[in-house]
């Protein structure tokens, strides 16, 4: 399992050394949108934005659990907090929703220059057991890779006309995770050449990866898609002159404790234990591990596109990355990611249609 066997050592540092200082700087008057953050990661982001003077719109896919996170960040960001905590329904896994709730955030707010931030930090692990969305994909592959792909996109096309009434990029910034390096791109490449391509194929239950060791079946393979279509979404997101009328992002805020991990506790007692083990001697806290949303946030233009990632960053990052990402092979690959993904897309959320062909 690379849960348990990949960099332990900078894993264990990570539990009781913070990568990085608390948050600073400001964001007074700015407003954040932070995607599924009525817990952990999401949560404590929005707790640090909201520290430093932001606005907050969270989501929650039920209104119950965003009430009850907007009363967590209020009294998190202390008495001195004058901004304000709104809370919109979105859910990752449904394209309707995802269109309506950008009608919903378009209406809260006067217009699109009034986003400076919007942190996608959606994501799942599967049970062990294949799960299909209602589109027929399997699930960790529709919310992880589809849906974040998805609400990006949507985003993307309302923020990018604002940059001329702004004196600064917004930023658009997507959670990621390091496991995208651990795919064997060899059989992605064999699953791309096949009539239903590689979404059909990480959807078929003979290809579903359920031994025993397979703790995150699909999830280093969600993450590892999602790449490819944030390096597509990064392309988008420039002006004619080459400039990043959007500065794009990806994140990696290693081994953090979030309850991600119940879907592997619920596979066994042994799973159960595994994680219980990983959490306790590598996992850092959600606060600590949410710090590298601000440091994206803060990114300069000159910094689009890149990806950020606590202990496995800047060269380090690009010799594992080779391979699955720079290679000749994987550029083919992302070619191919990106024309299913849009296309399933395109022909299944009409709103997106006229935004892609904009872009």
């Amino acid at each position: 399992m690379p849960l348990l066997l990949d960099a332990p050592l900078q894993r264990a540092v990570g539990r009781f050394v913070p990568a990085s200082l608390p948050p600073t700087g400001t964001f007074d008057g700015q407003t954040v949108l932070i995607i599924g953050a009525t817990s952990g990661l999401g949560l404590a982001a929005a707790v640090h934005f909201a520290t430093l003077g932001a606005n907050v719109i969270i989501t929650s896919r039920v209104a119950s659990r965003g009430d009850i996170a907007k009363q967590h960040i209020e009294e998190a960001a202390g008495p001195s907090f004058k901004g304000d905590i709104s809370c919109l329904e979105l859910d990752l896994e449904h394209y309707d929703s995802c269109t309506d709730f950008m009608i919903k955030l378009k209406s809260s707010l006067p217009g699109p220059a009034d986003l400076d931030v919007a942190i996608v930090n959606g994501g799942i692990c599967s049970s062990g057991k294949l799960e299909k969305s209602a589109q027929g994909w399997e699930k960790s592959i529709q919310i992880n890779t589809i849906g974040s792909t998805l609400i990006g996109l949507l985003l993307l096309g309302w923020m990018r006309g604002a940059r001329d009434h702004r004196s600064s990029p917004a930023h658009l910034v997507f959670l990621t995770s390091r496991e995208h390096l651990y795919p064997d791109l060899n059989q992605l490449s064999e699953w791309s050449q096949r009539k239903d391509g590689i979404l059909g194929q990480v959807s078929r239950e003979e290809n579903w990866p359920s031994g025993f060791w397979d703790a995150e079946p699909n999830y280093a393979i969600s993450k590892l898609l999602l790449m490819y279509t944030i390096e597509e979404i990064s392309r988008l997101a420039r002006g004619p002159d080459g400039d990043p009328l959007v500065v794009v992002n990806s994140v990696c805020p290693g081994m953090v404790r979030t309850d991600i991990g119940r879907h592997i506790s619920s596979r066994s007692w042994f799973h159960a234990l595994c994680v219980y083990l990983t959490l306790v001697i590598t996992a850092k806290s959600a606060d600590s591990g949410a710090r590298i949303y601000v440091t994206a946030a803060l990114q300069p233009k000159e910094n689009h596109g890149e990806f950020f990632g606590y202990w496995l960053a800047g060269d380090l990052y690009r010799r594992k990355a080779a391979t699955l990402i720079d290679s000749d092979k994987a550029r083919a690959l992302q070619k191919l990611v990106w024309k299913e993904v849009s296309e399933e897309l395109k022909a299944n959320v009409p709103e997106l249609q006229a935004g892609l062909d904009g872009l």
